[in-house]
């Protein structure tokens, strides 16, 4: 049974390129060197940063390689998340910048995705270009997804061509599923945190306004609604700068506000 390999990279034993099948899949050695009891702890972690750390460290661990990057979407917004390697952080980087890579465009659908060698691949020639320059020659990718959505994608790159192989692939795959789940509740946690702390502060804003201008809870909202409208900010920005300055956007702290 293959063992798991270095976190940081392999030992030199087994320096020699890797093909596709020319060694045990890794699926066994997971759950036998305990791995998958480790993966229960993606969903305690205190938020979206550690969550990928964890999710790096992890990913590592089962299939080696030199450094690991995250790429997630978030309402429909991709960005680089949690690199602590200024290498893999930059090429992740350069796939949101061109818009092309591995990882891009995300889907619910995208498998596992090797490059045997960056200066050799002819896919994304941008981006495969910069990251050999960056001394990243293979990478896998395996995309980070749920049964409904597409989440993210996990690269993990060595500085040697032709390190990882198909049975690397489907030990990765493995702990996607695992790590998209914690990053989906991560992300729900935050967001519902936001809209906590947005309801409150438009309560704030609107006792404000009520207080000051003698009016209703409805025409207080009415107020908050109309400024962001008109000045194409969101609701909660107009709120906290109200509360913070005890002022409307106009600079006006007394007289009757618009959409009295």
């Amino acid at each position: 049974m293959a063992l798991i390999r270095s976190r940081v990279r392999r030992p030199s034993a087994v320096s020699a390129p890797t093909t596709a099948g020319s060694r045990p899949e890794l699926t066994d050695a997971v759950v036998a060197a305990g791995e998958v009891a480790r993966w229960a702890e993606l969903h305690d972690a205190a938020g979206i940063t550690e969550t990928v750390g964890r999710v790096q460290d992890s990913v590592l661990r089962i299939v080696g390689g030199d450094c690991a990057g995250v790429i997630l979407v978030h309402r429909g917004r991709l960005s680089s998340v949690g690199a602590v390697d200024l290498r893999a952080e930059r090429a992740d980087q350069l796939q949101v910048e061109y818009g092309e890579g591995p990882s891009v465009p995300l889907s619910r659908a995208q498998g596992s995705v090797l490059v045997p060698d960056t200066a050799a691949d002819q896919r994304w020639p941008r981006w495969s270009r910069q990251v050999a320059e960056l001394g990243l020659r293979s990478m896998l990718t395996v995309p980070l997804a749920t049964t409904s959505s597409a989440v993210g994608a996990i690269t993990v790159y060595a500085a040697a061509p032709n390190q990882f192989s198909a049975g690397d692939a489907a030990a990765a795959l493995l702990l996607a599923r695992h790590a998209a789940v914690a990053v989906v509740g991560v992300q729900e946690i935050a967001d519902l945190a936001r809209a906590i702390e947005a309801r409150h502060l438009i309560g704030q804003a609107q006792g404000v306004l009520m207080e000051r201008f003698e009016i209703d809870a409805d025409q207080a909202f009415a107020v908050l609604r109309r400024y962001s409208q008109d000045g194409n900010v969101k609701l909660r920005v107009v709120a906290a700068r109200l509360v913070a300055s005890r002022k409307l956007p106009d600079g006006s702290a007394d007289g009757s506000p618009a959409g009295r």
